[in-house]
Order: C-alpha cells, then sequence, then structure tokens
C-alpha cells in the first residue's frame, strides 16, 4: 500500500473508531428492532469516503482533526440514512454485497432504521467543539433538504421522456454533489477558513460530485455485479434518466432513441435488455461522452484547489481525487 492509500485508511480507521465509540452504547439497548438494522448497516464496510473527503479538507487547512471527527461521523451516518431509503425506494436487493436492510427485515423496519441514522447524525454534528458548529447545522440541514429534492426529482424523471441534460445536472448536483460539497465546506469551517476559502472549497466538492455521479452512471453499466456489490445494470433496471440515458435522447440516431426507449417502456426489464442497453450507449457514444464530462469537472474540481494554493496544502486531496476516481465499484 502506497504512503498515502495508508494516510486515507487511517482516516478511515478513526472515523470507524469514532462511530465504533458511539453505536455500542445505543445499538445494545432495546428496541432491538431498531438498533440492529442501525447496526447492520453501518457495518456493511462502507468506504467512508465522504468523511476522509471532510478530514483531509480540514487537514489541508492546518485544522484539528479531532475536533473534526464527530462531524465527519456525522456525514457517514447521514449518507447511510440516505443509502437506506434509497434502497428501499430503489426496491434494490443488495448494498456492498450483502441484502439491502429492508431485504434482511422489512420496509418499515429499514425506515426507522433510517429515521435513527439521521437523528444519530445531528447528535455527531452537534457535539462538534467548534465555535462554527450552528452554521455547520445549517449547511448540513439545508444539504439535507437539497438531497431530498434531488432524490424526488430523480424519481419524477423515470416518467417523462423529455429530461434535458440540464434538468439531468440539476439533479445529481442536489442529490449527490451536495453531499461531497457538505464534507468540503464544513472542513473547511472546523479549520477556521475565511469566506473566500470556504467558497472555493464548496464548489471543488460540487464538481468533485458531479464528476464521481457520472463517473457512477458509467460503473452501473460497465462494471459486474460481483465488483460493484450492488445489482448490475439497476439504473437501467430502474429507468434512471442517467447521463448515459439522456445523451442518447439528445445525441443519438433515431434508431438508438427508439430503441432505447423501447427498453425503458417495458413492463420488467430483463438481463439481455440490459446488455442491449449496454450496446445502445457505447454505439451511441454516450459512454466516451461521460468520461468526457467526468474528466471536465474534475478539472474544474481541480482548479479550485489551485485557487487555494498555497494557503491550503491541496497535495492529500489531488492524491484521493485519483484514487477516487480510478475505482471500480
Amino acid at each position: 500500500m502506497f504512503a498515502k492509500e495508508k494516510k486515507f485508511s487511517h482516516y478511515k480507521d478513526q472515523v470507524n473508531h469514532h462511530l465504533d465509540s458511539i453505536l455500542p452504547a445505543l445499538t445494545g439497548g432495546k428496541p432491538q428492532s431498531l438498533y440492529a438494522p442501525i447496526r447492520y448497516a453501518m457495518e456493511g464496510n462502507g468506504k467512508r469516503l465522504r468523511p476522509v473527503l471532510l478530514l483531509l479538507t480540514c487537514e489541508s487547512l492546518a485544522g484539528p482533526i479531532e475536533a473534526a471527527l464527530p462531524a465527519a461521523a456525522a456525514v457517514e451516518l447521514m449518507h447511510n440514512f440516505t443509502l437506506v431509503h434509497d434502497d428501499i425506494m430503489d426496491n434494490d436487493d443488495t448494498r456492498r454485497g450483502r441484502p439491502t436492510v429492508h431485504r434482511q427485515w422489512d420496509k418499515e423496519a429499514a425506515l426507522l432504521a433510517g429515521d435513527g441514522l439521521l437523528a444519530l447524525a445531528y447528535r455527531c454534528l452537534l457535539g462538534a467543539r467548534s465555535s462554527r458548529t450552528p452554521r455547520m447545522a445549517q449547511i448540513f440541514t439545508d444539504g439535507i433538504i437539497e438531497i431530498c429534492e434531488g432524490q424526488a426529482l430523480d424519481r419524477d424523471f423515470e416518467q417523462r421522456d423529455d429530461v434535458t441534460m440540464a434538468d439531468y445536472l440539476e439533479m445529481i448536483m442536489k442529490k449527490t454533489a451536495r453531499l461531497l460539497s457538505i464534507c468540503t465546506e464544513i472542513g473547511a469551517l472546523i479549520a477556521d477558513a475565511g469566506e473566500t476559502q470556504i467558497s472555493l472549497f464548496r464548489r471543488f466538492g460540487e464538481h468533485l460530485g458531479l464528476a464521481f455521479q457520472i463517473q457512477d452512471d458509467l460503473l452501473d453499466i460497465t462494471s459486474s455485479q460481483e465488483i460493484l456489490g450492488k445489482d448490475f445494470g439497476s439504473d437501467v433496471k430502474r429507468r434512471k434518466r442517467t447521463f448515459l440515458y439522456v445523451h442518447v435522447t439528445t445525441h443519438g440516431s433515431r434508431e438508438h432513441r427508439d430503441a432505447l426507449k423501447k427498453i425503458f417502456s417495458k413492463p420488467a426489464v430483463a438481463p439481455q435488455d440490459i446488455l442491449s442497453a449496454q450496446q445502445i450507449f457505447k454505439a451511441a457514444g454516450a459512454l466516451a461522452a461521460a468520461e468526457t464530462a467526468a474528466a471536465a469537472h474534475l478539472r474544474k474540481a481541480l482548479a479550485c484547489l489551485s485557487r487555494l494554493e498555497p494557503a491550503a496544502a491541496t497535495e492529500d486531496l489531488r492524491e484521493f481525487i485519483d484514487m477516487l476516481l480510478q475505482r471500480k465499484a
């Protein structure tokens, strides 16, 4: 393992240790119908990318890592809340290579577990030792509202054939990018950053999140289920208006558009339909276009980091981005 990867792994371990110091006291209590699913959701070997991003942002400005851990734990708990509820809404069977919470128990138990995770997230965040905790809580709250708006748009789009690329980008800005910008903005706040630095870190997180989601759209249809740890082609199964779908319906030939819409209009999408959609995405240039778009947002994210230097030490953040965007799942 390279030195930087060891550092990221160390930060992940710190986040896990902080979570472990919180959860046992809660998950050992009653009723187990609430706490057992919460424990299960948090034990799924998550990558902890978002809390590590928060810690790296704080560290880049020489902020106190120990003081940032409660906020880092909070964003991970909140992220898992969104995953538990998303899995219910999308009717997914697997998450991180295991049955989803609602499959392991039932939908009612999963809903309660998600609610509990969000409450625990606020408990962690409000425990942060910072004079800026009220502002952090406002960013956190506004971010959750936007994430819910993004999820609602995502579901609305499943019933529409006229989703534009601008519509798609607005949706992923809210649903995915906002959570990453919450991490970078709060990390900068804990480090007592100035307003210009906070704004640049927020925009850095947004562009990184947009690149991350476009890449996620690609991985859903190009990686195996074993690597993904979740259902292969689940976006096609759920008729999601991803970057790939919108690119085909906007720029593809009539033949490609009609073939893709035919698949998406079926009452049930079969495995062969997913493979057919994959071929359409490739032939219509959607896979290549997604790679280009993700790279463009990455360049914008890196430009934000360049503007932060030399006041911020961004080397580790740059290494983290490289690791993040080289992922296979």
